[in-house]
């Protein structure tokens, strides 16, 4: 994915006006680069995720994949939000199974095709610790059950890149955490590309290869830090003086402005 000098108004009054959400964004992301985008809320970070997406397009600039333009919104990505939003009334497995049914070319062979795509739900509820929960509805699970089954869904279908918005915030400091480490060993086994949204600054440090700090809004990079932190990386490794100290750099770089 190849951002080059992306702006973005959301309507065209504000565009007349020279209001904008996001300003001046270049990003280049790399395959299989793990990439997390850290500032203070309202800065821009959900609207960048919807350019991504291109469920917004932009007002300026440029966005490629795998250097083409990209006219709408992407078929070859998985997104998990801060809300999980399973629906009630299916199972864990069949809400996993549900990108399967709307996106192409899963879709005109889900009927034949179903036993094997549940199979393949299955099997990557298990890698996530929710054998034995496939048949259970939402209403049955933990918050943190619910975002595992969520990150299942946004990759049953295999996608090239994975979009996650917040996806641990309202979750507690042990389940996060344990999710970090779910979501690390996902990421290590498939190489598919990721891009965290979080405020987290701990978390963003711990999965990602490289960290972008946005400024306060109209949102733009302000620094960018590669994260130069051996892999595979382990929770002990957030207590280390190495670690610590580029959470603390990062922090210096929330708010600015410059």
């Amino acid at each position: 994915m190849d951002f080059r000098d992306v702006w973005l108004a959301y309507n065209d009054t504000l565009l007349a006006q020279n209001q904008f959400a996001v300003e001046a964004i270049d990003l280049q992301v790399q395959q299989g680069e793990f990439i997390a985008i850290v500032g203070p809320s309202g800065c821009g970070k959900s609207t960048f995720m919807k350019l991504a997406t291109r469920l917004k397009m932009p007002s300026r600039g440029s966005i490629r994949i795998d250097g083409q333009p990209v006219t709408g919104p992407l078929k070859i990505s998985g997104m998990a939000f801060q809300a999980p939003s399973l629906l009630p009334w299916r199972t864990t497995v069949d809400n996993v199974l549900l990108p399967l049914e709307i996106v192409e070319p899963y879709r005109s062979n889900f009927k034949a095709k179903r036993k094997e795509y549940v199979e393949r739900a299955r099997q990557l509820l298990q890698k996530v610790g929710l054998g034995g929960y496939e048949d259970k509805f939402p209403w049955q699970l933990s918050g943190g059950m619910q975002q595992r089954a969520s990150i299942c869904r946004a990759l049953i279908h295999e996608p090239k890149m994975l979009l996650l918005d917040e996806p641990f915030g309202a979750l507690d400091a042990f389940t996060r955490e344990e999710l970090w480490c779910i979501l690390r060993d996902l990421w290590t086994e498939q190489r598919f590309n990721v891009i965290l949204v979080t405020h987290d600054l701990r978390e963003s440090v711990f999965l990602a290869d490289t960290v972008y700090v946005m400024g306060k809004s109209p949102g733009r990079f302000m620094h960018k830090q590669h994260i130069d932190l051996p892999r595979p990386r382990d929770l002990e490794l957030t207590y280390t003086p190495a670690f610590t100290d580029i959470v603390h750099a990062l922090r210096g770089h929330i708010g600015r402005n410059k």
